[in-house]
Formats: structure tokens, sequence, C-alpha cells
């Protein structure tokens, strides 16, 4: 378990399934993600998990506050050859959105990431539309690197994606 100021991370157990299904169907919030979203039952959610429970390229937890999920980061696309991983989050519960507990959940995952599992840089891609995260991103380090013109589709529209990143020395500069 991972405790940042006002949240704490720990991984996702299969009790937290239901919770994370609920507030995975808060549409508004999902699609500024990756601009997806589609029904999915939880009996499908509870296969992938026991599918995954033995893969090394994801590193998933839930973002807890005040003994509440509210939502999952982790990253993916674990590259340890390379030092690099991709980083994502979503915090739906519509309660907890804008208060600074995304970039609470984000530094304490970064500080794992960075001091404990020797990654070297952890990127990330957001929708160009996406303000509030690109904010968080910029305010906790992590420059753009790319743009994806018109990538993908997001409310009946085509917009850009953006592409992330932060090396580890860039990190610990600012937190030093």
């Amino acid at each position: 378990m991972l405790k940042g100021e006002r949240v704490i991370l720990r991984t996702v157990e299969r009790e937290d399934l239901k919770r994370l299904h609920e507030l995975e169907q808060n549409v508004g919030l999902v699609l500024l993600g990756d601009g997806q979203w589609q029904p999915v039952p939880l009996v499908k959610w509870e296969k992938e998990f026991d599918k995954q429970i033995d893969e090394e390229e994801h590193s998933r937890f839930v973002i807890e506050t005040d003994g509440r999920v509210i939502g999952g980061c982790g990253l993916h696309h674990r590259n340890r050859r390379d030092g690099t991983a991709q980083f994502g989050i979503g915090i739906y519960d519509p309660d907890y959105v804008g208060q600074g507990y995304g970039r609470d959940a984000i530094g304490t995952l970064l500080g794992w990431a960075f001091r404990i599992q020797n990654y070297r840089r952890i990127w990330l891609e957001t929708l160009a539309v996406n303000e509030r995260a690109i904010r968080a991103y910029h305010a906790i380090g992590f420059v753009e690197e790319g743009r994806l013109r018109n990538h993908a589709f997001f409310d009946g529209r085509y917009v850009d994606v953006l592409q992330m990143g932060l090396l580890r020395a860039e990190w610990e500069t600012r937190h030093r």
C-alpha cells in the first residue's frame, strides 16, 4: 500500500471490482480519459481480472480516500529493459474530481515508480480537450512530447491526443 497526503493506493482486489465497475458508469468522466465508453458487464471485468493476475505488464491500483474507492491508476506497457512505462489514471467519483486527489495519486505513484521500481521514464497519452488533466500533468512536471492530430473520436468529432513524458531526473529535480 502506498500512502500519499490525501490518498492511499493499493492493489486492486476482486472485492473492488463492483465499485470500480460502478464508477465506470460515469460516462462523461470516462470519455475524457480516452474518448471511449461502452457498457461492459461486471462478469467480464471479473474474467479480465482473473486473466491479468499473472501478467507482469500491468501494475494496477485503486485510489482510496476516506475509506472510499474513488478511481484507479497504474502503469501499463511496462518495459523493464528500457526503464519505461505508460501511466494512466481515472477519478470517476464526481465528488472527488478537481480537488487535488488525482495530483496526489499521480505523485504517489510516480514516487513508487521512480524510487522503488527504478523506472527512468513515465509517459502518458491524453485527449487534448482534457484541460483539467493536462494542467495536472504539467503541474507535476510532465512535458508534451508529441501530438497525434485528429487521432481520437470524442463527442462527435476528432480531437488531438497529446503524448507527454516525465524523466526520473526531471522528477527528482522537483522533489529534492
